[in-house]
């Protein structure tokens, strides 16, 4: 299967619109369509279905839209690795990671693969775990440090690499201050800043359960940040409680005071991830460079 209808078929279901897709594809209309009439004809199966005013995906388009845009990143992560190659930049390395791994571990692991190998040439990016992980099975990214609680992880080799832990953190002066460690019993009712549930719903929505108990209010929960920073920044302007992983809560932080939660809480497992496909020579000798623990 050649690339290049590939490429048609991709632009026309974004477009959904014929004319529209040959004017961004540059040729006319008649090829494009002849083009996609000899796709279909090749895979035995039609992809759209047409009117005079409307083109739709037919459910078998919607699945080969996925698998193209796969195949077609593949592709151009390939003829970019072929580039760097002929211009001597073969140790390119692609990285993502969430904000609990580059508080914790990760500079570490950074640091001493600068030391001990410099060639690989590491590109950070930082990304929520969804967006690592969709990456990671397109090609476009090598390795991630995630927390993929509730993800779909098919087609992927996972690394634990740290295991971090909740605590809160509570405006100076708030009348829980004073006590060494909390309950979830004390946090009925009280104003509790989580991170925005899009972010991940999964760890979000188990978050907000293990918090609840019953017979007590539930706490009044904030979706207000998106990452932990912020949600910092809101229990130093007062606006609540903030559940934060430990690991975000280094060094002295004004008009905040850390305590304990007791009881138990969903595990913040951070994780390295990469695709059981990647061929990458920097990805391998970066894996070198992880700390021993459990793969699954």
């Amino acid at each position: 299967m050649e690339l290049t209808p590939l490429r048609y078929f991709v632009t026309v279901a974004k477009e959904l619109h014929f004319r529209k897709a040959a004017a961004k594809l540059n040729i006319t209309q008649a090829p494009l369509s002849a083009a996609i009439r000899k796709l279909e004809d090749e895979l035995s199966c039609k992809l759209f279905t047409r009117t005079s005013r409307v083109v739709e995906l037919t459910e078998a388009g919607k699945l080969f839209l996925s698998e193209a845009e796969a195949i077609l990143n593949r592709a151009d992560q390939a003829q970019k690795r072929l580039a760097d190659f002929l211009v001597g930049e073969t140790e390119q390395l692609s990285i993502g990671y969430n904000e609990p791994a580059i508080h914790s571990f990760l500079p570490e692991i950074l640091s001493l693969v600068r030391c001990k190998d410099a060639a690989i040439r590491m590109q950070l990016r930082e990304l929520e775990t969804s967006e690592q992980c969709e990456m990671l099975k397109k090609g476009t990214l090598d390795i991630g440090f995630l927390r993929p609680f509730c993800m779909d992880l098919s087609g992927l080799t996972t690394q634990l690499i740290y295991r971090d832990s909740y605590i809160l953190a509570i405006p100076a002066g708030h009348e829980l201050s004073g006590k060494e460690k909390i309950s979830k019993e004390d946090l009925a009712g009280e104003e509790v800043i989580l991170f925005a549930r899009d972010v991940n719903p999964a760890i979000y929505d188990q978050l907000a359960l293990s918090l609840t108990v019953d017979g007590f209010p539930a706490p009044r929960f904030r979706q207000d940040a998106r990452n932990k920073s912020s949600m910092l920044a809101m229990v130093q302007a007062g606006f609540g409680i903030a559940l934060i992983p430990e690991s975000c809560c280094n060094g002295t932080m004004e008009n905040i005071v850390l305590r304990e939660l007791s009881g138990q809480l969903p595990p913040v497992d951070i994780m390295a991830a990469w695709s059981n496909d990647n061929e990458n020579a920097a990805l391998k000798r970066f894996i070198q460079f992880l700390p021993e623990s459990s793969t699954i």
